[in-house]
């Protein structure tokens, strides 16, 4: 079957489109070419398959073709797509460049290949579309199967695939364009924009935009790079994005000159140049656009054959939230911050003056600036060190000092989690440990310390721990022999980092002290208290002595039981262990042997007092237990005083209470005046029989104030009984002070008794004046006068 010439291009072209389908079966298709474009028809393998170009009768058949104008041409072969390839050549591109299918041979193998020309004065820049290129490999290939190639002067620049970074290629001098599509792939048309620059020095220059998404790109130098030449890129890089550079591989030349090794040359904006060596960490988290520039060296020789330039780096692009801490620690305190990220392989990014660190140091006197990069509170740990230093007694003698960190860049991120103190006293000082807020509780390390801290304190020249301690136990005081030890505050959580403000020990340096540590004990009844001789589990250093002071309240008494000893093999003196009660001085137990240590009961305050030896073998070290136990004699008499005092008490008011009952219900005494002489005990025998109805001067009573009344003269407070009026002589039944003065003595006249006392001598003694007055009674009064008189007494 023939195709039909048509001279008329449009209905060509569709009737080419028409017949493609026909090609495998010898067609002979015209072919229309455009100026100065060249279509090469190369056989890729040995094959008989021909390609035969003009018309029947003067057509001329061979393995390869070049077509450089409109012709007509057919295959001896049924699939000649599997045999040969196409390439569609332009010459001399200084103009925009339109990529267009040939549709006859899209089942072809074919290569667009576009050479590029510039004036010797200008650079050609290529503007790729916003889908950009992305370079790969030499062996590499592209998803869609279409690969475009820069060569410049003769080397292969790059191979690289649509869809990337890259929008801009600069081309200083004669290059080639190419793009390689597989056959029966659908070629996407598009323009290359091509426009004229000044001239640049480098050999190409790549123009990269980062997208707005994170991305990791490869780029690679130029195959068989020429000595002398540079290669350059521009990095464009959206806001809040921050860049990394990692070398993945290298090869570099033997230099003529070992100065000028290739390097990694970059620059940022508003930043002087930054150069790298190839083997060392690239810029990392960098901030802004930046360029990178890599340029070869004279190569000394080829003999023996040196290698030759090339690296493969990436350049990965992050969203990253970016904190920044800019400051000065002040050099008075002696002050270290270290920040260190916990886990390397986090995105958390830490930087210190433009250098990543996984742990950053920032020491007093230095300016710093610390930026973090995506890194959460969490994921940043600082640790704090502090040397505090007293060299002469009259700074620091007999003065308490708060432990504490005053936290003023706040602006640094992370948790603050350990908190180190080195105190440094005068010499042949000791150091003495207190907590502000409560006593202190031994914690060894294979317990667990139930808080938000732990303190660990230890000899600076040495290292060894004397103990660790955690806050609410029963230790009131720790002293230690040593001008300079170590405390460090490690936290759980101090997610308030106002609490690192605060005080967690008070300490003070004193004079030397008698044992090289003593602690000061308070036990509670609450819970046992536990003990251990310095530097646990380790054992103490050789020759060192320790004491505790245990403080008991009265009514305890202690149990001290011994949980786990361990005694070494001393070379001289053994090791000791000394109980001694504080009040009494009275040594329960005492042993200089490696014996058994015994437990006990100790009856109130005490001493323990151990010293260790030159251990041979083995090691000193000694855990107690310390629990408080009611004083049971002293409590059972303390109660029985208290309830024999309350029982004698009530006895005595009992008996109080039941006499004055009865003295209130028994009748009063009284005393009579009798007129007759028949004489009576008053207040013994009653009134006699015959004087109740016929003697007028009886009475229940007699009211003693009439009967002192001369005594209340001149005394204001009697005032009271100056205005008694002649009725108040009847009689009275509801007075009688309970303070009135007791009558006065009154000896007996010889030969006379009171029974028969006359009633003449009775009203003398009874009125008769005092003070040197006449004592003689006035015999004439007569009954009525004498019914006048009224007098009481109380008995």
């Amino acid at each position: 079957m023939r195709v039909w010439l048509f001279t008329c291009f449009p209905l060509f072209w569709g009737f080419l489109l028409s017949s493609v389908s026909e090609l495998t079966d010898g067609a002979e298709l015209s072919i229309a070419v455009e100026v100065g474009t060249a279509v090469h028809i190369n056989a890729s393998a040995q094959t008989k398959c021909k390609v035969c170009i003009g018309p029947t009768s003067q057509r001329f058949c061979q393995s390869s073709a070049v077509l450089r104008s409109d012709t007509l041409l057919d295959f001896s072969c049924s699939q000649p797509e599997n045999v040969f390839t196409v390439q569609i050549i332009r010459d001399n591109v200084v103009y925009d460049i339109e990529v267009k299918e040939l549709s006859a041979f899209q089942k072809f193998n074919r290569t667009f290949v576009w050479n590029l020309k510039p004036p010797a004065t200008k650079t050609l820049h290529l503007n790729f579309s916003s889908a950009g290129l992305r370079q790969i490999e030499a062996t590499d290939s592209c998803p869609d199967e279409q690969v475009y190639t820069l060569a410049v002067e003769n080397v292969n620049v790059g191979r690289f695939c649509q869809s990337g970074g890259i929008r801009r290629v600069d081309v200083r001098s004669v290059g080639k364009l190419s793009l390689e599509v597989s056959g029966g792939r659908p070629l996407e048309q598009k323009v290359i924009v091509v426009s004229l620059g000044r001239l640049t020095n480098s050999l190409v220059n790549f123009h990269v935009v980062l997208p707005e998404r994170s991305s990791t790109q490869d780029f690679f130098t130029p195959n068989a790079f020429p000595e002398n030449a540079e290669t350059m890129w521009y990095f464009t890089v959206p806001h809040t994005y921050y860049t990394d550079v990692s070398i993945r591989s290298y090869t570099v030349p033997t230099c003529l000159q070992p100065q000028n090794i290739p390097t990694m040359n970059y620059t940022w904006q508003g930043k002087g140049p930054l150069v790298k060596l190839m083997n060392v960490s690239q810029p990392s988290v960098e901030p802004g656009n930046f360029s990178l520039s890599i340029k070869n060296c004279k190569v000394s020789g080829k003999r023996p054959p040196s290698p030759d330039l090339m690296v493969h780096f990436q350049i990965s692009a992050i969203k990253r939230s970016r904190g920044q801490c800019e400051g000065d620690l002040p050099e008075k305190q002696v002050l270290q911050i270290r920040v260190n990220k916990k886990d390397p392989k986090s995105t958390c990014v830490l930087k210190l003056d433009s250098v990543i660190l996984d742990t950053i140091t920032i020491a007093s006197g230095n300016h710093f600036v610390l930026n973090s990069f995506d890194c959460n509170s969490e994921e940043v740990e600082l640790t704090v060190n502090q040397t505090i230093e007293c060299k002469e007694w009259r700074d620091c003698a007999s003065a308490r000092f708060p432990l504490t960190f005053n936290y003023e860049q706040q602006c640094i991120p992370g948790v603050l989690k350990t908190m180190i103190w080195h105190l440094h006293g005068p010499e042949n000082s000791a150091v003495e440990l207190q907590s502000p807020a409560g006593d202190l509780r031994y914690c060894p390390p294979e317990d667990k310390c139930n808080s938000i801290i732990l303190l660990n304190v230890s000899h600076v020249k040495s290292g060894i721990t004397l103990g660790q301690f955690c806050p609410k136990g029963t230790i009131q005081k720790i002293q230690i022999r040593e001008s300079k030890i170590a405390i460090t505050a490690s936290a759980m959580s101090f997610n308030d980092r106002n609490l690192a403000a605060k005080p967690f020990l008070n300490y003070s340096f004193t004079k030397n002290i008698s044992e090289n540590y003593i602690f000061t004990v308070a036990p509670k009844i609450d819970y046992p208290t536990m003990l251990a001789t310095p530097a646990w589990p380790s054992g103490m250093e050789a020759s060192r002595t320790v004491s505790w002071i245990v403080n008991l309240e009265p009514q305890f008494k202690s149990s001290l039981k011994f949980r786990n000893v361990s005694q070494p093999k001393c070379k001289e003196v053994h090791t000791s262990v000394a109980v001694q009660t504080i009040r009494s001085q009275t040594t329960l137990y005492s042993t200089k042997t490696d014996s058994k240590i015994k437990d006990l009961l100790v009856p109130e305050s005490f001493y323990l007092n151990m010293s260790n030896c030159k251990p041979s073998t083995g090691a000193f070290r000694v855990m107690m237990e310390i629990t408080l136990q009611n004083s049971t004699n002293k409590l059972l008499a303390i109660v029985l005083s208290i309830v024999g005092v309350v029982l004698a008490i009530g006895t005595a008011v009992g008996i109080w209470c039941f006499f004055r009952k009865k003295k209130r219900n028994k009748a009063p005494p009284v005393s009579v005046y009798n007129t007759s002489e028949n004489a009576f005990l008053p207040g013994l025998h009653g009134i006699p029989k015959a004087l109740e109805e016929e003697d007028p001067h009886t009475y229940i009573y007699i009211d003693e104030t009439l009967v002192y009344s001369h005594l209340l003269k001149g005394d204001p407070d009697k005032k009271e009984y100056k205005e008694a009026t002649a009725d108040e002589s009847d009689l009275k039944l509801d007075y009688c002070p309970l303070n009135s003065p007791p009558l006065p003595e009154r000896p007996a006249r010889k030969s006379e008794n009171l029974a028969t006392e006359s009633k003449a001598l009775i009203d003398n003694d009874l009125y008769g004046y005092v003070q040197g007055q006449s004592t003689t009674s006035d015999t004439s009064k007569t009954s009525e006068e004498e019914g006048h008189y009224e007098t009481r007494l109380c008995v």
